[in-house]
């Protein structure tokens, strides 16, 4: 007797569930994408308990006839695919013929359809995949499934579903991105019998964000649009002051298709750097446009995955239309090369004479006139410059002033050579872990272009020969320890120099809680004001905070 036998259906039907419907989310966003396909105008979510309960998807589509809604039910059975070479040009959402058949395998389900133009419906309910109930039925045009006791006959998935709480906010990320990707479709979810998500048919992409994120931050959107190569990217992108903690706003869709590649989430945060701080993330909505045969859908049973003929184009074409968009004058200004200044004289001490500063002012003292940022009035709490013009105050926290002013100059420094150096009159010997060490010798090349020098000796320590004149003041020692903390972080979508430029920068950088004479701020803030990025610091901290002086006269009632 042969080993080898052949699955019965209903159980074919769980297996490609495991692969489809992962959790209410999947088969909330697989019956939506039906719905679009299918032409609808208006789609309805309804959900309890979280998806687990009941989803309910109903449109106002093209629906099915009697004949073809049984056929819907079964697996491979779609209308999509007229032909065997439309597989290499998929245009719809919905290709594979898995979804309601996969669905239906793991729920109790009633799906009711009317077709155009037909008397009236069908309705089919059953559960486990098994049809029990045939119904005629009159009805509205369109289709209307209903998944209640999803997994009911599954325990083992049953019990790895989250709390109502987690999976309602699943199902609404993926049908917001639907939403974001079709603004001309009416989108309502409601669970538990309460509006969650309420999005009107919108005439473009702006208008359906400010239904889903709110209309004032809508508003602040900037416009995305390049076109080049056959491709063309465009959509919104929030300016680089506009952010949130998490990722889940960053919506890429590929030919009406929101996808989840890391490539594209990576060279759109590739984009925004230096802009951005490292924990937060931009509010993007991004549509790909290309012809269907450079892209395969099928690559997943889900279809969140896509891949592209030319990967490097996409990535490319996304990171410059993001760039023209970011790099516009209104939202960076432009504020001219970068300082030619070098701060890297003899160090002066303080007024106890007891602590030494690296010196702001070596070289020779210029004319001074309001810059970008106004004059200076003061220092707050020895670590904020205050500075003011006509229309604003700004508060600009020193430390970060100074690590930016740095870090151009280090860049100047080194586009014309190496930065200087300073030798050690006595090479000093460090001792550091073994990963430590790894960590610094793969780091080896790019520090020495820093101006760093050491080697190793017996035993696994390091001798330090040399290291960057802007560091000349710091301990050896305590510098290796703090580069090997600083470039072992997780940060690995980051240039190399552009890592170690920040951390010389960083260490060489005017410390918090440090007095200063208003000759020095004015100086700083000068420098800072012909930064080419003077908003935000090399590891992406803000510099600057603004208030208004017109809220302010309006708070206070002054109307002269």
């Amino acid at each position: 007797m042969t080993r080898i036998r052949r699955l019965p259906d209903h159980l074919v039907n769980k297996i490609a569930a495991g692969e489809v419907v992962e959790r209410p989310a999947s088969a909330a966003k697989e019956l939506v994408e039906n719905a679009l396909d299918a032409g609808a105008s208006a789609v309805a979510v309804d959900l309890r308990d979280g998806g687990a309960a009941l989803v309910r998807v109903t449109d106002d589509g093209v629906g099915m006839t009697a004949e073809e809604l049984p056929l819907a039910l079964e697996r491979h059975a779609t209308s999509k695919l007229p032909s065997d070479a439309d597989l290499d040009a998929i245009a719809t959402l919905g290709f594979r013929g898995e979804a309601l058949a996969a669905i239906a395998a793991v729920s109790r389900f009633t799906v009711t359809s009317r077709a155009r133009g037909t008397e009236e419906g069908l309705r089919l309910g059953g559960e486990g995949g098994v049809i029990a109930q045939r119904l005629a039925v009159p009805g509205q045009t369109g289709t209307s499934v209903e998944v209640r006791d999803l997994f009911f006959n599954t325990p083992a998935r049953l019990k790895f579903l989250k709390s109502a709480t987690t999976e309602l906010g699943a199902t609404l990320r993926a049908l917001t991105q639907l939403a974001l990707a079709h603004p001309e479709v009416q989108f309502r979810v409601a669970h538990n019998g309460r509006a969650s998500l309420t999005a009107p048919a919108a005439k473009d992409v702006r208008e359906r964000a400010g239904a889903i994120w709110g209309w004032p931050l809508a508003q602040r959107l900037l416009r995305v649009d390049r076109t080049e190569h056959g491709l063309r990217v465009h959509g919104f992108a929030s300016p680089p002051d506009l952010t949130r903690g998490g990722r889940d706003d960053i919506v890429i869709i590929v030919n009406g298709r929101p996808v989840r590649d890391p490539a594209l989430l990576q060279a759109t945060l590739a984009a925004y750097r230096p802009l951005l701080a490292r924990d937060r993330f931009p509010l993007v909505v991004l549509a790909i446009d290309m012809p269907p045969q450079d892209v395969d859908a099928n690559v997943h049973p889900t279809k969140a995955w896509v891949r592209f003929r030319n990967p490097r184009l996409v990535q490319e074409m996304l990171v410059a239309a993001l760039h023209a968009a970011l790099r516009a004058p209104d939202v960076v200004p432009t504020m001219g090369a970068a300082g030619s200044a070098t701060w890297s004289g003899p160090t002066t001490a303080d007024a106890g004479g007891e602590q030494q500063q690296h010196a702001l002012f070596a070289e020779t003292p210029a004319a001074y006139a309001p810059g970008r940022f106004g004059r200076v009035l003061g220092q707050v709490q020895d670590t904020f410059i205050v500075a003011t013009t006509d229309d604003e105050v700004f508060f600009l926290d020193q430390h970060v002033v100074h690590e930016r002013v740095l870090f151009e100059r280090l860049e100047t420094e080194l586009a014309a050579g190496a930065p200087p150096s300073q030798a050690l009159l006595f090479p000093e010997t460090v001792d550091l872990p073994p990963a430590a060490r790894a960590l610094l010798e793969r780091w080896r090349p790019t520090l020495e272009r820093l101006g760093f020098a050491f080697e190793p000796r017996p035993g696994g320590a390091l001798a330090v020969n040399a290291v960057p004149a802007l560091l000349k003041g710091d301990e050896p020692r305590r510098l290796l320890e703090a580069a090997v903390d600083e470039l072992g972080g997780p940060k690995a979508d980051a240039p190399a120099m552009e890592r170690a430029l920040a951390f010389v920068a960083c260490r060489g950088a005017i410390k918090a809680n440090t007095p200063l004479t208003r000759e020095e701020m004015e100086r700083l803030v000068g420098d800072l004001g012909q930064t080419r990025t003077p908003y935000f610091c090399p590891h992406g901290r803000p510099i600057v905070s603004r208030v208004s002086l017109h809220d302010i006269r309006r708070e206070l009632k002054r109307t002269w």
